[in-house]
């Protein structure tokens, strides 16, 4: 008994070592696979962000030309009145 205990107590820590050392390895290689770029680009909605793009660029210059809007927030706020009712005692 006292002979597997000795075996176990200086094998296993190099058994784990050799564990380690290959899972770093297999981890490096997956992250050597990884970094490649794809063979393939999906661009199936550029048109549909050119088409926002330009929708919102439209609507920016819009509402930078009328003068009668609001254009900032703290405007917008002075402008609206609002009543505070105190409910309850």
């Amino acid at each position: 008994m006292s002979g597997l205990s000795t075996l176990l107590a200086l094998g296993m820590p190099f058994a784990m070592i050799a564990g380690a050392i290959a899972a770093w390895r297999l981890s490096k290689r997956e992250q050597h696979l990884d970094a490649s770029p794809p063979a393939w680009r999906d661009d199936s909605l550029d048109e549909w962000r050119r088409e926002r793009d330009a929708a919102a660029e439209a609507e920016r210059a819009a509402r930078a030309a009328s003068p009668g809007t609001l254009t900032t927030g703290q405007a917008r706020d002075e402008a609206e009145t609002s009543t505070h009712q105190r409910i309850g005692g």
